[in-house]
C-alpha cells in the first residue's frame, strides 16, 4: 500500500524519485543488517531445501548476517557512512510458479492418475524489534489448481477416495506469530512440524514426492503452540498441536518434541509425537511416532536420513474402508485392528542430495515395515527410491524432474495391480 501511495504520488511530482531513491537505498542496508535469529529454528525452511529457516527469507542477492554474527554497527557499510541503528521493523516476501505433467500409475484405478498442472507459492513475513525482543509474523499460502468434478466414482471403493482429489484452491501452508529474546523463542500458529529434520526439495504442494515416512506418517505442518530454546549447538522444542492436518475436530491435542544439536556441517536428534486421541468425533485415526534424525554435510554435498516408530491405523473397530470420507491411504493404513490398539511399523530413509551452481540433484531410498496383521495388502513391505534433478538456467528460472520407483502391489484397488511407478517433468520460476 505504501509502495501504491509512493506511485501516486510520483506521477504528481516528479521531483519525488529522488526522496524514494534515498529511501530504498536505506531500506535495503537495514535489510542486509537485521540479525536474522529474530526467526525462529522450525526444521526445514519454507521451500523445504534447507535445515532451518529464519524469520526473513534469504534471496540470492542478500547475505544476511548469521546468529553468530548479529548487527555490528555503521561501520558494515562503509559506502554510505550513515549512523544506522539496529532497523526496527523489516518486511520480505517471495514466492514460486510451477507448471509440470505427472503420471502417478498408483492411483491408476481412479482414472486421474495423468495430468498437467499447476500451482503457486507465496511467502511473506514482519520483524518488529522493540525492547530486546524481535516480534515476527511470517506466512505461506499455496496456490493449488483443483480437479475437474468429473471424477469416476462408479464403484464404493472409488467413491471412498474422491476426498483425495479434493483439493482447496487457496491453503495456508504456514501463518505463525514468534517471539524471540535471546535463547528463547514462542510461536503459534500453522507452522512446520517440529519433528525430525529433512534435507530434499519438494515439487509439489502436497508434499507427496517426498519418502514413505514423510508422505505418509510425518505431518509436514502442525497447528499450535511451539516453545524452543536453543543455547549454543543445541535445539529444544516442545509444541501441543492439533495432531491432524487442519483444525482439530475435537478437544484432542498432541505432543510434539525434539532435542538436537544443529549446525551447518551437521545435525543429530531426537523427536517424538503423542496423542491421546479422546475426542468427539466418531472416527479417529492414530498419528504417534518416535524418531531419529542425522545429517553430515560437506561443501556442496549433504548426506542425512531419518527413522521413526509408527503408530497409525483408525482407533475404533465398525467403519469399514469404502465408508471413510475423510481420505483414504494408498498403503492401506487405516485398518483398525481392535479398541484402541494401533498398527505399528518401522520405517526409515537415507538421502544424498547435490547443490551446485547450475544442479540441484538428490537420491533417495527407504523402506517401511508395517506389522503383520494377516491382510496382505497391509502387511506388504514398501521400498521406495526417488531420484530428483533441477536444472538452473538462470537465477529465478529452473526446469526439474522426479521419478518415484516402488515395489508393485499384485492385488490392490478393484483388485488390479498398483504400479509404483511416479513420474513429474516441469519447470518453476522462483522470486
Amino acid at each position: 500500500m505504501l509502495l501504491m501511495l509512493r506511485a501516486k504520488h510520483l506521477r504528481r511530482s516528479p521531483a519525488g524519485w529522488l526522496s524514494v531513491g534515498v529511501w530504498l537505498l536505506t531500506c535495503s542496508c537495514a535489510w542486509a543488517q537485521i540479525n536474522f535469529r529474530a526467526g525462529s529454528l522450525l526444521d526445514a525452511p519454507l521451500d523445504g531445501t534447507q535445515a532451518f529457516p529464519s524469520a526473513i527469507s534469504q534471496s540470492p542477492e542478500i547475505i544476511p548476517p548469521t546468529a553468530a554474527q548479529p548487527f555490528a554497527g555503521p561501520s558494515d557499510v562503509p559506502a554510505l557512512q550513515l549512523p544506522l541503528a539496529p532497523p526496527e521493523f523489516a518486511y520480505h516476501f517471495g514466492g514460486k510458479g510451477r507448471g509440470y505433467y505427472i503420471n502417478d500409475q498408483r492411483i491408476e484405478f481412479t482414472g486421474v492418475e495423468a495430468t498437467f498442472a499447476v500451482e503457486g507459492v507465496f511467502e511473506g513475513g514482519l520483524v518488529q524489534h522493540l525492547d530486546g525482543w524481535d516480534l515476527s509474523f511470517e506466512t505461506q499460502l499455496f496456490l493449488n489448481q483443483p480437479f475437474g468434478r468429473n471424477i469416476l466414482v462408479d464403484t464404493p471403493e472409488r467413491r471412498s477416495f474422491a476426498a483425495n482429489f479434493d483439493i482447496d484452491p487457496l491453503q495456508i501452508s504456514q501463518l505463525y506469530l514468534g517471539a524471540r529474546n535471546g535463547d528463547c523463542y514462542v510461536a503459534l500458529g500453522r507452522f512446520v512440524t517440529p519433528f525430525g529434520r529433512f534435507y530434499f526439495p519438494n515439487y509439489r504442494n502436497n508434499f507427496d514426492d517426498s519418502p514413505f515416512i514423510r508422505s505418509e506418517a510425518i505431518l509436514f505442518r502442525e497447528t499450535g503452540l511451539l516453545l524452543q530454546w536453543d543455547p549454543g549447538i543445541w535445539v529444544l522444542q516442545a509444541a501441543v498441536t492439533n495432531g491432524s492436518f487442519q483444525q482439530d475436530t475435537n478437544s484432542s491435542k498432541a505432543l510434539v518434541a525434539r532435542v538436537g544439536i544443529d549446525q551447518p556441517g551437521y545435525a543429530l536428534g531426537a523427536s517424538v509425537k503423542w496423542q491421546d486421541g479422546n475426542g468427539s468425533e466418531l472416527q479417529k485415526a492414530f498419528n504417534n511416532h518416535a524418531g531419529v534424525d542425522a545429517m553430515v554435510r560437506s561443501g556442496s554435498w549433504t548426506l542425512s536420513g531419518e527413522a521413526i516408530y509408527d503408530q497409525y491405523g483408525l482407533r475404533k473397530p465398525g467403519t469399514l474402508l469404502n465408508d471413510i470420507t475423510w481420505g483414504r491411504s494408498l498403503y492401506y493404513r487405516d485398518y483398525n485392528i481392535g479398541l484402541d490398539n494401533p498398527m505399528t511399523g518401522f520405517g526409515y530413509y537415507v538421502n544424498l542430495g547435490y547443490e551446485g551452481p547450475r544442479w540441484t540433484m538428490m537420491l533417495n531410498y527407504g523402506e517401511f515395515y508395517p506389522g503383520h496383521i494377516g491382510v496382505p495388502k497391509q502387511d506388504a513391505v514398501t521400498r521406495r527410491g526417488l531420484i530428483k534433478a533441477s536444472r538452473h538456467w538462470t537465477r529465478h528460472f529452473e526446469t526439474y524432474s522426479v521419478v518415484l520407483r516402488e515395489n508393485d502391489l499384485l492385488h490392490a484397488f478393484d483388485d488390479s495391480p498398483r504400479r509404483g511407478i511416479y513420474v513429474i517433468v516441469g519447470a518453476q520460476f522462483v522470486w
